[in-house]
């Protein structure tokens, strides 16, 4: 196939499909349908729908087996989520437990959440465990997300090359990144990103690493490839733990020392490094405040956020698209007044009537509207969350043991764990 086919729909590709119609009693009757209005109307069905219409013949099965069909699903799907309000979530609770010395064991879920309401349907769920006498084993950072797959990992020192694996929500297909280059200080920073410049999806992992003479290492895993391989070195430490957005083929990172100007992208197509402008709000020494995190917000812009006093989020953005113009394009986008102070505050998702998702210190959702100035609470994940295995089903959490809640913005896709 050329590089252009994922423009062509599935059905163009082919002839015509038959669907035989056998009703009962009856003879064989057979109703010919064109395959384009058949894709079309599969590319408008939640995933677990598309998975099981598979079964019903072997012209399906091939249509949505189809690398191209994968890729159209996945824009229909951000065209949908663009419309959609409010945003679709997942909530990933987290907890863990010692049942031996040396072993910590636990649990990661993954359940889908409308953004409104105290329900969350559980899609996928992850048990694990580890060889470590470490109490912070299961310390799981912000996970990412780019194209429908969420990428999950570890910043414990002692299993940062090792607990990390991508999972397909929506198809509950996982897959184990294998182990990378060992980090010296356990402060290894990870992206997740695609490079599409090919018509393809090639999903990457990026990861930097501190070396023992201080130098900061990269390396670049490509799902379905055996192994880590080297690139260039990132030109300085970036900051461990901070989410990493990947947008429009880049991924952003803050640095923890730097000269100005205090962020740096790693294009993902070229696998190479820059620096790139921070805004006006961070230290004139190029560092950034150990609060800053950034994020993606609609129509591609990268949001800078920062506790700046007491209880005070300030949000600063910037369209992806003007990072190769001439000096930055920054602006102060709101000034959010929580209802407390919080250690944590990770903007997560936006809708298009303007409103600003947060996560509070893992355990509260709350929404800033933008237009009235004022903060909404959402739900309580600790104590008002309830999940379900299904619509009818509870899905059991003990209350006793400390839960921790990521939330992140989700759209469903069909894209592969494994090379697309």
């Amino acid at each position: 196939m050329g590089d252009h086919d994922d423009d062509v729909p599935v059905a163009k590709r082919r002839r015509r499909l038959c669907v035989q119609v056998q009703p009962a009693g009856a003879g064989a009757a057979a109703a010919g349908i064109p395959e384009d209005i058949v894709e079309e109307i599969i590319l408008r069905l939640p995933v677990k729908s598309v998975l099981r219409f598979r079964s019903v013949c072997k012209s399906w099965r091939a249509m949505v087996a189809d690398p191209c069909f994968a890729r159209l699903q996945l824009r229909h799907s951000t065209a949908t989520e663009r419309r959609r309000h409010p945003p679709s979530m997942l909530v990933l609770p987290w907890w863990g437990w010692r049942p031996q010395r040396q072993q910590m064991q636990g649990t990661i879920g993954f359940f889908r959440y409308p953004g409104h309401g105290a329900a969350a349907e559980l899609a996928h769920v992850r048990a694990w465990w580890s060889p470590t006498s470490h109490a912070a084993a299961a310390d799981w950072e912000l996970p990412l997300q780019c194209n429908g797959l969420v990428l999950v990992f570890s910043m414990e020192k002692s299993l940062s090359s090792s607990l990390m694996f991508v999972c397909n929500p929506a198809t509950k297909k996982l897959a184990v990144v294998p182990p990378g280059t060992p980090d010296a200080h356990g402060n290894q920073s990870v992206g997740f990103g695609a490079d599409e410049s090919t018509g393809k999806i090639d999903m990457k992992v990026v990861r930097c690493f501190a070396r023992s003479d201080e130098s900061v290492g990269c390396e670049v895993f490509s799902l379905g490839s055996p192994a880590w391989r080297p690139v260039a070195d990132s030109p300085c430490p970036v900051r461990a733990g901070a989410a990493s957005p990947c947008i429009l083929g880049a991924i952003y990172w803050i640095t923890t020392a730097a000269p100005t100007p205090g962020m740096l992208r790693f294009d993902v197509r070229r696998e190479v490094f820059d620096y790139f402008p921070s805004p006006p709000c961070v230290h004139h020494d190029g560092t950034s405040p150990a609060t800053a995190t950034l994020t993606e917000l609609s129509g591609n812009k990268l949001c800078y956020a920062h506790v700046v006093a007491g209880h005070t989020v300030e949000l600063w953005t910037m369209a992806a698209a003007s990072a190769t113009d001439d000096g930055p394009r920054w602006s102060r986008h709101c000034a959010v007044e929580l209802w407390r102070p919080t250690q944590l505050v990770v903007p997560f998702a936006d809708d298009r009537h303007g409103g600003i998702f947060f996560n509070l210190d893992l355990a509260v959702i709350d929404r800033y509207d933008t237009q009235r100035q004022v903060v909404e609470r959402v739900v309580d994940m600790n104590k008002e969350m309830t999940y379900f295995h299904s619509r009818d089903k509870q899905y059991y959490i003990n209350r006793g043991f400390r839960w921790m809640h990521h939330v992140i913005q989700y759209r469903e896709s069909l894209v592969s764990v494994k090379a697309n």
